[in-house]
């Protein structure tokens, strides 16, 4: 009998300690909090570049559009709306590019394809493209391209690209 509380209060003395003096397990019980994520910029820049507009950097622009504005006319086909839009927006947004880099007169002319696409991008995200427009919106862009590859090609603005950035 004697024995037999012994080892009773052995046991109830271990797990007292046990409990009360193990930091690890009270922090497996009580919640962490959630860290909320960084918002800022993973990289930082090591130093500032002074980058100016010159045709290297059009011929960039202009072909990252033409391979944004490919991805389109295949992407019009498919009925993913999501894939549609984003390849418009990174159309538009190289057009946008390109026009900051031209002098003023011709960056009006390219506003007015900008304009056209913008269009086009507004009717994607209101109606959707379905069945019965695919064809209109489909030779809508395609009048836009052909009339950029025709008179914005980076071979032509060779003389039209400004010292410094537009607005």
């Amino acid at each position: 009998m004697f024995k037999k509380s012994i080892d009773v209060l052995v046991v109830t003395l271990i797990m007292v300690l046990v409990l009360t003096s193990c930091a690890q397990l009270s922090e497996k019980f009580i919640p962490k909090k959630k860290k909320e994520p960084e918002t800022g910029r993973r990289y930082k820049a090591v130093r500032t570049y002074d980058i100016k507009p010159n045709l290297d950097l059009y011929t960039k622009r202009y072909i990252f559009w033409k391979n944004w504005h490919r991805e389109t006319m295949n992407v019009i086909r498919d009925s993913n709306q999501k894939k549609i839009q984003v390849s418009l927006e990174q159309e538009i947004s190289n057009l946008l590019d390109m026009k900051r880099m031209l002098v003023d007169e011709k960056a009006e002319e390219l506003q007015t394809y900008i304009n056209e696409i913008i269009e086009v991008e507004s009717k994607v995200k209101e109606e959707r493209v379905t069945q019965g427009n695919r064809v209109r919106i489909k030779k809508k862009l395609q009048n836009a391209g052909r009339g950029i590859k025709r008179n914005f090609s980076y071979n032509e603005m060779r003389d039209f690209i400004r010292d410094d950035w537009g607005s």
